[in-house]
Order: structure tokens, then C-alpha cells, then sequence
């Protein structure tokens, strides 16, 4: 099997609900990067990367200018050294950021055409571990929602069966944070897991006063407390509050990981495949997190079926992240959650092809 033909597409779909906020962002809409790599024998796959901010744009050049070369003639089952020498191509100019979000779609559709060829869902091609995943829920906790909303949605969310929600802090006041949080565990009791999120919006002195006030209301973690390439200030803090620290959203290497890792400055491991360089990353990072007794809860926003593949083929994992479901129909064969679990995917590859009229509809380049 031959690589033929890299195409790209850009495309800004609209959020099917009112604008969410946390402490660095306000969305409206979310960016989708397409990568499609035909073959000779018939077989396309299949990869994307998203952002919720401007930039996107950068990473199809990557792939249209620096990747496309290095790919067509290539074989997939040569992965691994096909993302080598696309990330050599253009490592003086990005390392991360732009180029390595345009590689990891290249890598998911590489991944793709093996499992299509396969006729396999990547999380069978892997070999599971088990046959449902474990969902926990963010859409009912947004900055921006007032103590009324967060109520209200947290409670409407385990009613649906989550058993695990999330609520987003870093106002600018932190006591309000704190009264948030109180008034969402008071509604949906101690059986539910609650965990937090500030989005690197704290300083240390911030994170270590009021994440301490987090235990009074049993807070299962504290998400991105502090600036992401921080890894002594978050060792101090994983020192001085009780707690669990729970990073991986904003970290982009599996080198990074390991510092954290080592530096006892994680808990909860939220490595995400689409900000790392794909697949083959993710799992070198899983692998590093189980060794050192870690769980792993990969950070979630649109790339649902991937991280839910990717639970149901890896032990450490606890559950996976849900939000921004009112988009979630942009996919050939969604997958939902029923009872608090995810469904898993029959159809084979990896599962991030958009469909065609959402990409005809809504592409901007």
C-alpha cells in the first residue's frame, strides 16, 4: 500500500449551544484541521486536530508544504519513520505548537489506514481491556454559568448517570470559586466525584491556599492549576495540599510528562494525543504513568472516539472527559454517552473523519 494523494481541509464548525467560557477562553466555535492520505489500494484514511483559539491555518501549511512530500510514495505500515522525517522536515521553526498539531493529524490518518486495511476500530487493533469506558462530564460547569446554572447542570448530569462532573475556576475573585464549588457538591452529594479546573490561571501562592480549601468539599482533583511548563511550582504544590494535581492538557511532549512524573508534581495523568504527536506518543506516556502507579484521564474536548479507543486498549485509565457534545454529530459514526459509559465504535480506523457536508458547510480554507 502506496500513499497517492494528501489533501487538506479547514473548517470552523459553530457550537450548538450558548458560548462557554473558562478562566483563558471564550468558544463559540472550534476549528477542524482534515488530513486525508489516499492510497493505490483504494484505501483512504482519515486524520484531524482542532482548536478552539485562531491557528490552525499554520498546521495545514505544515502538512500541505513540509509533510505532503515526505508522505506520498510512503508506505503507512512505515509509520513511525514517515512522522520522523515529516517532524526533522520543519523542527528549526516548530517543535511544538502549530507543526506538531498538523503532524499528529497526519499520524491518526496514518494510524487509520492500517486499522481501515485491518477492518478493525483502532481500540480491537490494539487489544482492549475492556468493553465500555467510564465517561465524566464538563459541559455543566463553565466559567461563565451562574451558582444557579452550575446547579442546575450537575445535577441534570447525574440524573443522566454520570457519576463524575467537572466545574471550571479562576475568577477573579477565588472565594467566589470556593462558594461554586460548595454549592455544587451540596447539590449533587458525596457519591458523585467532583473535580476542578482553573485552565493555568493561579500563581503558587494562589493554588496552595485556595486549592487547600478544595479538600473541605472533597474535590477529587485540581486541574492546570499553574502555567503548564511550571514543574517546580507544581511539585511544591503537590507538597503542600492534599489534593491530587491533575495536568497533561497543555503539556506537548513525552519528555515533559516524565519531568512531572519525576518531580512528583502530577497525580492524574490528562495526556491528550491530539497536542502530543499522536497515537504512538500517547502510548509512551500512558506506559510512563503505569509505571510509576499513575492514572491516566486523557483531556477530552472534541476527539471523543480517539481517547475512548485508546481507554478501552489501556489499563491505567480511569474515565474519559465529555463536553461540547452539542457538536458531537460532526463525526461519521458518533459515539454517545449512555448511563455514564461511552459506547464503543464498530466501524474500523480510528473514527475522526468529519462528514462531508458538515466539512462542505462550514470550510474556511
Amino acid at each position: 500500500m502506496k500513499i497517492t494523494r494528501v489533501e487538506t481541509a479547514l473548517a470552523r464548525v459553530p457550537l450548538k449551544q450558548r458560548t462557554i467560557t473558562d478562566s483563558q477562553s471564550k468558544v463559540d466555535a472550534v476549528d477542524f484541521l482534515q488530513v486525508t492520505l489516499s492510497t493505490d489500494d483504494g484505501i483512504t484514511g482519515y486524520g484531524m486536530n482542532w482548536s478552539y483559539t485562531p491557528g490552525l491555518r499554520a498546521a495545514q501549511v505544515a502538512v500541505d508544504d513540509d509533510y505532503a512530500p515526505i508522505l506520498l510514495g510512503g508506505d503507512p505500515v512505515q509509520r513511525k519513520e514517515l512522522v520522523r522525517r515529516c517532524y526533522y522536515s520543519n523542527h528549526f521553526v516548530g517543535r511544538v505548537g502549530a507543526t506538531q498539531v498538523g503532524l499528529a493529524a497526519v499520524e491518526f490518518a496514518l494510524w487509520d489506514l492500517i486499522c481501515r486495511a485491518a477492518k478493525q476500530p483502532l481500540w480491537k487493533y490494539l487489544g482492549p481491556c475492556r468493553d465500555r469506558v467510564k465517561a465524566y462530564s464538563t459541559d455543566g460547569g463553565w466559567l461563565s454559568w451562574s451558582v444557579d446554572d452550575l446547579v442546575r447542570d450537575a445535577t441534570r448530569l447525574v440524573e443522566r448517570g454520570f457519576d463524575a462532573v467537572k466545574v471550571k475556576l479562576g475568577r477573579p475573585d477565588p472565594s467566589e470559586d470556593l462558594a461554586r464549588v460548595k454549592a455544587v457538591r451540596h447539590a449533587i452529594g458525596s457519591k458523585v466525584k467532583l473535580m476542578t479546573d482553573v485552565n493555568c490561571a493561579w500563581s503558587l501562592g494562589t493554588a496552595q491556599y485556595w486549592g487547600s480549601r478544595l479538600a473541605e468539599h472533597e474535590v477529587f482533583w485540581l486541574e492546570e492549576p499553574m502555567h503548564p511548563f511550571d514543574v517546580k511550582a507544581h511539585a511544591q504544590l503537590a507538597r503542600s495540599i492534599s489534593v491530587p494535581i491533575a495536568v497533561g492538557e497543555t503539556i506537548y511532549t513525552k519528555y515533559a510528562f516524565r519531568d512531572f512524573i519525576e518531580a512528583g508534581a502530577v497525580h492524574v495523568v490528562q495526556a491528550d494525543a491530539t497536542k502530543l504527536s499522536g497515537i504512538d506518543e500517547w502510548l509512551e506516556v500512558a506506559a510512563l504513568a503505569s509505571a510509576a502507579n499513575l492514572p491516566l484521564v486523557p483531556h477530552t474536548n472534541v476527539q471523543h472516539k480517539l481517547h475512548v479507543q485508546l481507554a478501552a486498549a489501556t489499563p491505567a485509565v480511569l474515565m474519559v472527559e465529555n463536553c461540547y457534545e452539542s457538536i458531537a454529530d460532526i463525526w461519521e459514526e458518533p459515539i454517545y454517552v449512555k448511563n455514564g459509559y461511552y459506547e464503543l465504535p464498530e466501524g474500523p480506523g480510528v473514527g475522526l473523519k468529519i462528514r462531508d457536508e458538515v466539512i462542505s458547510a462550514t470550510r474556511i480554507s
